[in-house]
């Protein structure tokens, strides 16, 4: 009779390995793009380095300054001739940011022309939204004779197609319509400087109106303060991607950088600064880093977010994208800053109605957006 073999009983302790590297597997497929964040951004300081402009231009300006020959001239510029009339288009891509919108306005309104707004009942992922805008305009009443408005319709996305695909339809339908309506106005053979930025990236007044009075050449960037979650929690000086170009038929609408030259100190970035709980979700679900959610929808509970906002921490729980450790660590640990000091007026003017964005008025509304 032949000897019969049977297989070895796994050990205990070869049940325990086997468990841990299930474990550990399982961990890392679930958890892939947090633990890509936490490589590649504490290591970013030791091989990447700030791609946005490099020549910072001095700004000059304090309270009531007239802006002439002499104020143009230490930007290093010179005067627009007296005779040559610009049109100032500020166009915005319209998510669900109403509160920032009107201090928008209300900041530019003497020194734009017109406000051209897109707006989508889709987000960038594809998930159906409100048209925001569309549905609040009485709000904006007061510029009504400003505002060129135009709707474009969403959709789920196809397959293939990723956020980033839909986001670069949207500011190719921005150019659309801003060469559509300098055609219908007549305005295309006149000087015309289109602001372009995110909503939540709002230049100053007295910015746009030295840009408009001097000749800064065909296209600058904007240096702005960056907050997060209000104007109490301080940043830095990172913010680059707005810029202000002169547009000529080659102009294009572009969220991206167009050259070495930046304007210090020129306005202010607010990211994520929403008066309510479920706007923080909107904007988490439906912008084109979606995908830092990767499953974990403990990211969007209420009482979570609520408390990272009154942390100062990362909505996403993400290392900030830093390019020093010095950048990296302070941006770890943000201070509540006190002061409200050269902040958009309108703000403060309106302070009982925005006191969500002002130092000490971290606690949101619960309700849905309005």
């Amino acid at each position: 009779m032949a000897p019969s073999f049977r297989r070895p009983r796994p050990t205990p302790l070869l049940i325990v390995i086997t468990l841990i590297i299930l474990t550990v597997l399982y961990t890392i497929s679930k958890h892939q793009y947090q633990l890509k964040n936490l490589l590649s951004y504490s290591t970013r300081p030791l091989w990447d380095s700030n791609s946005g402009p490099q020549e910072v231009i001095t700004h000059f300006y304090g309270d009531g300054l007239k802006i002439d020959e002499h104020i143009c001239d230490i930007h290093g510029w010179s005067t627009r001739p007296s005779t040559e009339s610009v049109k100032v288009l500020d166009a915005v891509l319209m998510s669900n940011e109403l509160d920032l919108l009107e201090i928008r306005m209300h900041e530019l309104d003497s020194v734009v022309d017109y406000f051209l707004i897109l707006e989508s009942n889709a987000t960038f992922t594809g998930l159906p939204k409100e048209t925001f805008f569309a549905n609040n305009r009485a709000r904006f009443s007061k510029f009504e004779d400003k505002i060129v408005y135009n709707f474009l319709p969403g959709a789920a996305l196809r397959p293939g197609q990723s956020p980033w695909d839909v986001e670069a339809h949207t500011r190719n339908t921005m150019t659309m319509l801003i060469r559509s309506h300098l055609s219908t106005t007549g305005l295309q053979n006149t000087p015309n400087m289109v602001i372009m930025s995110d909503l939540d990236e709002i230049p100053a007044r007295h910015t746009v109106d030295l840009l408009k009075s001097c000749e800064f050449g065909q296209s600058i960037h904007l240096q702005l303060r960056d907050f997060l979650y209000s104007f109490e929690w301080f940043i830095g000086f990172t913010s680059w991607r707005a810029s202000v170009h002169m547009w000529n038929d080659n102009s294009y609408y572009r969220h991206s950088k167009s050259g070495e030259r930046i304007l210090a100190d020129a306005g202010w970035h607010c990211s994520y600064c929403f008066r309510t709980i479920p706007e923080y979700a909107i904007k988490m679900k439906g912008f084109s880093h979606a995908d830092r959610i990767a499953g974990r929808v403990n990211l969007l509970d209420p009482k979570r977010i609520q408390d990272t906002i009154c942390r100062g921490k990362d909505i996403f729980g993400m290392l900030p994208e830093a390019y020093s450790y010095v950048d990296l660590l302070s941006q770890m640990s943000l201070k509540p800053g006190k002061s409200a000091v050269g902040l958009p007026r309108y703000l403060i003017e309106k302070s009982e109605n925005f006191r969500f964005l002002l130092p000490g008025g971290c606690i949101r509304e619960q309700g849905s957006p309005s």
